[in-house]
């Protein structure tokens, strides 16, 4: 019976040609397929074929140098080999020591594949969350040079017509449905104009203890409470704003007033994807400790306080009548406001931790991240319950303005748009 591999960033799917007890298809973890190496060579004892190898020298995040699907065992039975870069095993006085070889070679035979499968005709799969800058970036000049209304545009600000702020909305509806996050490039230079992209004119921004817009400088004097990391030229990893308030804010936008001299590129993470990936790709175990362990987020300032305790991945109350699963409402993330964690027995703790370093480790891989060099004049806007947002340190006078929104003001203004144009092209 022959094969044929799908690979996918974190395991293997091995289709067969022919279903035998129901069996299609089967996926596997690279880190068990290294760990189940068939060879003579170093993985198995040479008469007794039992395990010589250790499970705890094998990298959990191993990945295969390549693989083939038409290969054959010794005894011509169709197989799959897979070739590795050498890991360090260890010797007989139980150190560690690198094999003396290129690459190393496992082949398994199809039919002990599929007897030994542990994860059959599995659909419920999820893929990488979106990490290409293009798909989420919207040109505003490319807008203005089709549709600009000139005779109420200044230097400063290009105004569209009626047709194009139409078009314009009903694109950041598309992409902030789709990916949570939209980069408009060229937008402009008034912050207050930008914030009518996203609502009505009835509408207005969230103040909160910084003020109503935050001036993001090293420098900063317009706003209250700047005694935190947002105002100083350091790193700040991946996060969601306001994670200790009992109402947290459904968008942010920041307009780069200056970009950094050196550094200071911004980053994204579609966490609701990232969620759902850890659960079916990586580990349900440390999502369920991540949807129920609460956290307390503490922030502490010289003339604020505020304490909200919340799991970091918070599920909605009601299950999903289709799955029976509790869907994810919201992302609360926030490594500078977390409070030390007490409400994990002693036993537990490390298993905790464990899963939030899994989590953690996911999102810095660089194909979850959304990357955006942000230019003076461009602006990114982001869902703050669904998406993580982070900053390199930098050096040079950086200034970001930022915004909150209101979900329920943003949603049904962008959807007009969108309907709106959906039926004037209709």
């Amino acid at each position: 019976m022959a094969a044929r591999v799908e690979l996918k960033p974190d395991w293997a799917r091995i289709v067969f040609s022919e279903a035998i007890d129901g069996i299609t298809s089967a996926d596997f973890h690279y880190f068990w397929l290294r760990h189940n190496c068939p060879c003579l060579t170093g993985c198995r004892h040479q008469t007794t074929h039992e395990r010589l190898i250790d499970a705890s020298v094998i990298p959990l995040n191993i990945q295969p140098l390549r693989v083939e699907a038409s290969s054959v065992t010794d005894s011509d039975e169709p197989a799959v080999t897979v070739f590795w870069a050498p890991i360090a095993t260890k010797n007989s006085t139980g150190e560690l020591e690198l094999p003396n070889e290129k690459e190393h070679t496992s082949v398994f035979s199809v039919d002990w594949l599929r007897n030994n499968a542990y994860a059959t005709n599995r659909e419920k799969t999820h893929d990488l969350p979106p990490h290409d800058a293009s798909l989420v970036t919207i040109d505003y000049q490319e807008l203005s040079d089709k549709y600009g209304d000139t005779a109420n545009s200044t230097l400063e600000n290009t105004k569209l017509t009626a047709n194009g702020a139409a078009r314009y909305k009903a694109l950041l509806f598309d992409k902030l449905s789709r990916y949570g996050v939209a980069v408009i490039r060229n937008r402009g230079s008034d912050t207050e104009d930008i914030i009518y992209d996203f609502i009505d004119p009835s509408a207005d921004v969230i103040p909160t203890h910084f003020g109503r817009i935050e001036h993001l400088r090293t420098d900063n004097t317009e706003n209250t409470n700047n005694d935190q990391l947002g105002y100083t030229n350091s790193p700040v990893r991946l996060h969601t704003d306001l994670c200790y308030a009992e109402s947290v804010p459904g968008f942010q936008f920041l307009h780069c007033i200056r970009p950094a001299d050196v550094g200071g590129d911004n980053y994204f993470v579609h966490a609701e994807s990232a969620a759902n990936y850890l659960k079916t790709e990586v580990s349900r175990r440390a999502y369920d400790l991540l949807t129920t362990v609460p956290v307390r987020f503490d922030r502490k300032q010289n003339n604020f306080q505020a304490l909200h305790v919340s799991p970091i991945l918070r599920l909605g109350d009601k299950p999903d009548p289709a799955t029976n699963e509790h869907r994810l409402e919201q992302v609360r993330y926030s490594y500078f406001t977390q409070g030390a964690q007490t409400s994990v027995p002693f036993s537990e703790l490390r298993e905790w931790y464990e899963a939030l370093q899994v989590w953690d480790k996911l999102l810095y891989r660089d194909d979850f991240q959304i990357k955006a060099n942000l230019e003076a004049g461009d602006v990114v806007i982001y869902d703050n319950l669904k998406v993580l947002h982070a900053r390199n340190g930098f050096t040079g006078a950086r200034h970001m303005a930022g915004v909150y929104l209101n979900s329920s003001d943003l949603w049904p203004h962008l959807r007009q748009a969108k309907e709106q144009t959906v039926t004037a092209e209709a």
